[in-house]
């Protein structure tokens, strides 16, 4: 059951009239959690792992595999041959079947999260998803979170373009219909959160559940 919502409803005398948030790390549990498992295989650090399969995180490539096929260019049944001339570079020689891990739909939902969610739609401010995602991958989240608690849905995999490009902000803006600076953005990926910052947005950087009610708390709290 919900309980009361805890923020006041936005206007004049509020920060913020739109909250908008990550999908992975955020309303469930990290990839880094699956990374962590597949870098065991091979006895590197998960860092090392999410730089060789998910590319740099500072920026976007017009090269990377998962970059492409985060921006819809790429099927993710590509990803593995596509990836191998990356790893090879890391020199790392990859089992195989390491995106069939990553990619196995595996994680768990943060029901309290998406409940806060819930309490911001119905105190009235605009709610938002922004993730990185792949076209394959659509019907899967829909099926495990209620996208319909978000007012406004941008998945990188059908705007052509991906966090933290400037340009996927801009569009999050516009459908928000709001000012860049009444926006409050949750994100687990600091890369992510310098873009967001860059588009005018507050952010709050989610290292643990407890991040986001704490964020939350913060900026919009009675």
């Amino acid at each position: 059951m919900t309980t009361a919502a805890p923020f006041l409803s936005p206007g004049p005398d509020r920060a913020f009239d739109a909250v908008v948030f990550d999908f992975g790390g955020v309303l469930i549990t990290p990839i880094t959690d699956l990374l962590d498992e597949v870098a065991g295989w091979h006895g590197i650090s998960m860092t090392e792992m999410l730089d060789v399969l998910l590319g740099p995180r500072e920026t976007s490539t017009d090269d990377h595999p998962w970059h492409r096929a985060e921006r819809g260019e790429l099927p993710t049944a590509a990803l593995q041959a596509e990836v191998a001339p990356f790893a090879a570079a890391a020199g790392l020689t990859l089992r195989g079947d390491e995106y069939e891990r990553l990619l196995c739909g595996v994680f768990v939902v943060r029901d309290a999260v998406v409940d806060l969610v819930r309490q911001l739609q119905a105190a009235g401010y605009t709610t938002g998803l922004l993730t990185n995602s792949f076209v394959e991958f659509r019907d899967h989240l829909e099926s495990k979170v209620d996208f319909g608690l978000f007012d406004v849905v941008v998945d990188s995999s059908e705007v052509g373009c991906r966090k933290p490009e400037p340009a996927i902000y801009d569009i999050v803006t516009d459908r928000c219909a709001v000012a860049a600076d009444r926006i409050l953005y949750f994100d687990d990926f600091a890369a992510n959160l310098v873009g967001a910052t860059g588009a005018g947005w507050t952010t709050v950087h989610v290292t643990e559940e407890a991040a986001v009610a704490a964020g939350l708390a913060a900026h919009l709290g009675r």
